[in-house]
């Protein structure tokens, strides 16, 4: 394979080895161990904590600083878990098993944008257990293709990608995908998109707790183009056991007859990330704040809220 280097290799082996002698212990024992290395990866990852820790004081202003830690401690604890069990997903999560670990909020909102024949547009973020709802909302006829960015070790990503795929839900690569998603969209498909990573200079700039993030503006665009809703979504675990429940938010319709792009794009964008931020309010502590979410700035002709497009 080309492109692979002697560090993609290393890095290969070192996650497959894990994955194997995790896969050898039952699921209960396999996110003891997931829990335990989290609270290790806590202490040694000094950059990663610095900006979780930074983001949740910015987030919480009111919380001491030993709040903060215990916080951030939990924060690794759930993505170790949730890491654990995306390994496990094949083995837990199927058409006669799924009913057994979730329950779902606002099922009647999802099935109510099936059957206006539309298609949708599923929109969450990196919380509690993100690839879980990928794999259920197909039994509950929101079977999606999901976008995502290549992982930059082709190794990990062949690998990951075929863990990910191991249910019904598909991935599309985000790059050169515009035509194919807007296609699938219009011909009454669903597809889901994470929305709460910095999308750069170019992205809509929209309040996430309380502070201006540059946020995708491809789910606006192409609810616009399609007519189709946005539904925002999210999967969050409910204690330690392995049971999670889906929570599905009220959909979002585009205005067919506004002329004003950007300020529609600003609309949409915040409507959902405003849902987002609730969710993540009451599950702090099953979010992934180690991303850098505010990491860029609005300039002179960003796409800022409240303020149209700057000139």
């Amino acid at each position: 394979m080309t492109g692979v280097s002697v560090r993609h290799r290393l890095e290969y082996a070192a996650v497959r080895l894990a994955a194997c002698e995790l896969l050898q212990l039952p699921l209960d024992a396999a996110l003891s161990t997931a829990q335990w290395t989290g609270r290790i990866a806590y202490r040694v990852l000094a950059g990663r904590s610095r900006t979780g820790r930074e983001n949740l004081a910015a987030a919480y202003p009111r919380k001491s600083a030993g709040e903060i830690e215990a916080l951030l401690e939990e924060v690794y604890c759930n993505l170790f878990r949730t890491v654990a069990e995306v390994l496990y997903l094949r083995r837990i999560v199927g058409p006669g098993t799924w009913r057994n670990l979730v329950e779902i909020e606002g099922a009647e909102r999802a099935l109510g944008v099936c059957v206006e024949g539309k298609g949708g547009i599923l929109v969450t973020g990196h919380l509690g257990n993100w690839e879980l709802l990928g794999h259920v909302m197909p039994y509950i006829g929101l079977e999606s293709q999901a976008l995502a960015r290549p992982l930059d070790n082709p190794l990990l990503d062949r690998y990951i990608l075929g863990v990910r795929e191991s249910g019904l839900q598909r991935i599309v690569l985000k790059r050169g995908s515009g035509a194919l998603v807007e296609k699938t969209v219009s011909d009454g498909g669903f597809v889901s998109i994470l929305v709460d990573q910095d999308a750069g200079r170019k992205g809509a700039f929209v309040p996430f707790f309380g502070r201006l993030a540059s946020t995708w503006r491809t789910p606006a665009l192409l609810s616009m183009k399609t007519g189709a809703p946005i539904l925002p979504g999210c999967c969050v675990r409910l204690g330690r056991k392995p049971r999670y429940r889906i929570i599905v938010g009220r959909p979002i319709y585009p205005d067919a007859d506004t002329s004003d792009v950007t300020a529609e794009t600003l609309r949409i964008t915040s409507d959902f990330t405003s849902q987002l931020e609730a969710w993540v309010r009451e599950y702090p502590e099953q979010y992934l704040w180690l991303h850098r979410r505010w990491k860029s700035v609005p300039g002179k002709r960003s796409m800022t809220a409240g303020q149209g497009e700057a000139q």
